[in-house]
């Protein structure tokens, strides 16, 4: 299929972002190593391109996780309010074929695009395509 093995999905996610973040290495590992002390288990990290001395970085949880969450995002939350949102499924694409595969991502998205489906965050390795969309 493409290079795509296993399709999987996940329901009631929770989405963190972190809009205008400092950027560097130490400001990223701070802001997570709150929500690890809290528990919490992270999935989708995803930072963006720097702006300057800047980036937006996001993450997912499960929403089973909102509480915790809430409680540790003041000591998280440095200069700019988090965003904090529920109501989003994940949908994984695996592949080991991938490594070696042109347009899988290309072909998803599409697929996605037909449905009238916006993704909202997305992460990938060699071997899958994690894709955040809002709950249907």
């Amino acid at each position: 299929m493409y290079g795509v093995s296993k399709i999987r999905s996940e329901q009631n996610i929770l989405l963190t972002t972190f809009p205008g973040a400092q950027y560097s290495a130490q400001s990223l590992a701070e802001h997570l190593d709150v929500f690890a002390k809290a528990g919490i288990v992270v999935d989708m990290i995803c930072q963006s391109a720097p702006r300057g001395t800047a980036v937006d970085f996001s993450f997912t949880t499960s929403y089973d996780n909102f509480a915790a969450v809430m409680k540790a995002l003041p000591a998280a939350a440095k200069k700019h309010p988090p965003l904090v949102s529920g109501g989003y499924s994940k949908i994984n694409l695996f592949g080991e074929e991938m490594v070696t595969s042109c347009g899988v991502a290309a072909r998803a998205l599409s697929a996605l695009a037909g449905a009238g489906i916006e993704i909202v965050l997305i992460t990938t390795s060699d071997l899958d395509i994690s894709l955040l969309i809002r709950q249907q």
